[in-house]
């Protein structure tokens, strides 16, 4: 990636994709229609080639985007590992004890590759 570009991870309702942009556009994040009734449930990332909307010339639109994020950014994620073990016995009359046994660790890892975690 060169310094004066950008990546930035899509994600959409069937998939995602990656899309690299000069560092000087600005990306916008909102309903297809804000003003119309109903449908707010659509949201689109538009792609503009320069910091003012209002000057600038819009260069993309991608319908159905449910999230973006700038892949410079770092991000973990918590990940949790659950070890254990559940013994029953049975006493001489009939009758069972239960043991268990649980083991919760947690930590912070982070990707060798800022793709690999969609969000």
């Amino acid at each position: 990636m060169a310094d004066d570009t950008k990546k930035y991870l899509v994600l959409q309702r069937d998939g995602e994709f990656v899309i690299e942009l000069p560092a000087q556009y600005k990306l916008t994040f909102g309903a297809v229609n804000p003003g119309a009734q109903g449908g707010h449930d659509l949201h689109c990332l538009r792609v503009y080639d320069g910091a003012n909307t209002k000057s600038a010339h819009l260069r993309g639109v991608f319908c159905d985007v449910r999230a973006f994020r700038d892949l410079s950014i770092p991000l973990a994620r918590k990940v949790k590992k659950e070890t254990g073990s559940t013994s029953w016995t049975m006493d001489s009359a009939g009758g069972f004890d239960r043991a268990e046994n649980r083991q919760i660790e947690s930590s912070w890892a982070e990707p060798e590759d800022p793709e690999d975690i969609p969000f």
